[in-house]
């Protein structure tokens, strides 16, 4: 990555929020990464141009983007558009990753690892100026955040709405349980969710793990985390282009119906599986089934979603994410909250004190013993002796 300081070009869009403009700004060049957020979570490297095209990037994506490294992103859509808050922006900037916002469909058609220079505002791959948007600042994140507000209360009506006409469709599904997988739960289950955290979580939670030896479900995409963590999971929900086929013929395995590419490959190598018709993602639809099959706590590992977040997802998912939580609120955990305050069911200092009682109680009653004293105390002067020297 290359970093120089040019002089500002002052924002050419005459319809953004006026901000102040900065004595200097940096010119970044990387090599171009071009893909969602979540292909490139996975082949982003440091330094590398990152091109997306989202409109108001959710903060759970702005964080995995930003945790790759990447010097800069160039969105060709608004990263923060005022429709609702813009906490994927905010994300971006606080972890020093310039934007370049609303920069066209044209600069989507650039080549995956070619060289891409930023200078102000204006995208150049070599010598040619192949899109221009506007520079993300701290007061267009500030403004965009401002005009949400109204925009959200008309977004709140209507989702709530529409998750009451669901809930008058599919009550039963969400209440009842009824068309869930069968889990037969004793008691508590750890679902693996397809995120950044879900790594950093399992490694929390491994005292957990060793002692409680819970039911582990995961989506596709999380399996490598949990065998990773040395963890196999019993049952794999939904996003299965994501797990290898060793994992895939050891589980119990469900597609949903965005996996319907996936079961050729399931049926080439093998493995069983069972199809659910449920409109929910992985994570939503394992929440629930453990629920209803007994689960005493089910704990998320990986998922960090906000409101905003599930206001901003595709409706039937957002809607169907906020029914999930609304049922399963009592026995859901966090990962992070239960790794705080989890302890062993015994302490090591329990332990080793009743260890040391244990030795010494025994030393005495040994003790006590005449022969065993007499014997003893022969060895320990034969070893003296011979310490010490003495023929």
């Amino acid at each position: 990555m290359t970093v120089m300081s040019q002089p500002t070009e002052p924002p050419e869009d005459a319809g953004e929020p006026a901000t102040k403009p900065l004595s200097t700004v940096s010119t970044i060049a990387g090599p171009a990464r071009v893909g969602s957020p979540r292909d490139l979570t996975a082949r982003a490297r440091p330094g590398d141009v990152l091109v997306i095209d989202v409109q108001d990037l959710r903060e759970s994506d702005a964080e995995a983007l930003a945790a790759t490294g990447a010097a800069a992103v160039v969105n060709a859509q608004r990263t923060a558009s005022g429709r609702q808050p813009a906490a994927g922006a905010r994300r971006l900037l606080d972890a020093g990753v310039v934007v370049i916002d609303g920069a066209g469909p044209a600069v989507l058609a650039v080549r995956d690892g070619a060289p891409l220079t930023l200078t102000g505002n204006a995208v150049v791959r070599g010598s040619e100026v192949i899109a221009r948007g506007t520079a993300l600042t701290a007061e267009r994140v500030v403004a965009a955040d401002t005009a949400a507000l109204d925009h959200l209360k008309v977004q709140v009506a209507v989702f709530g709405s529409h998750a009451l006409e669901r809930l008058e469709r599919e009550g039963a599904l969400f209440f009842e349980g009824v068309g869930l997988p069968a889990l037969d739960v004793a008691n508590e289950v750890v679902l693996v969710v397809a995120g950044t955290d879900a790594a950093a979580d399992l490694r929390r939670l491994r005292l957990f793990l060793r002692d409680r030896r819970p039911l582990v479900i995961a989506e596709g995409g999380a399996v490598d985390a949990c065998l990773a963590a040395r963890l196999r999971p019993q049952v794999i929900i939904g996003d299965l282009d994501g797990a290898p086929d060793s994992a895939l013929r050891a589980a119990r395995v469900i597609a949903l119906p965005s996996d319907a590419a996936v079961l050729p490959r399931l049926q080439g190598m093998g493995a069983t599986y069972e199809e659910s018709p449920v409109a929910l993602a992985g994570a939503d639809l394992a929440a629930l089934a453990a629920h209803h099959g007994g689960a005493d706590v089910v704990v998320m590992v990986g998922r960090r979603s906000s409101a905003v977040d599930v206001l901003s997802a595709d409706a039937e998912q957002g809607i169907g994410a906020f029914l999930t939580a609304l049922v399963t609120r009592r026995g859901s955990v966090d990962a992070e909250v239960l790794a705080a305050t989890y302890r062993h069911r015994h302490s090591l200092v329990f332990v080793w004190t009743v260890v040391t009682l244990a030795a010494a109680t025994l030393a005495v009653a040994l003790w006590s013993v005449p022969d065993i004293r007499d014997a003893v105390t022969t060895w320990w002067a034969s070893a003296s002796q011979w310490l010490g020297g003495d023929s």
